[in-house]
């Protein structure tokens, strides 16, 4: 995947911008979820940023 594949359509999160946010100290799905404003709307990108942070 690149970093501008699109994971959260709702909010338009990228996997950069999740990876910006890991980076910068985001450890758990709640604070990149926090971090970033994704899954705040329809939830089902939850899924797929909760893959990448587990890594």
């Amino acid at each position: 995947m690149s970093e501008n594949t699109m994971l959260c359509y709702c909010k338009g999160v990228t996997l950069g911008k999740v990876l910006a946010a890991i980076e910068n100290g985001a450890t758990t799905l709640e604070e990149v979820l926090d971090t970033t404003g994704a899954g705040s709307a329809c939830g089902r990108c939850v899924e797929r940023i909760e893959v990448i942070v587990k890594g």
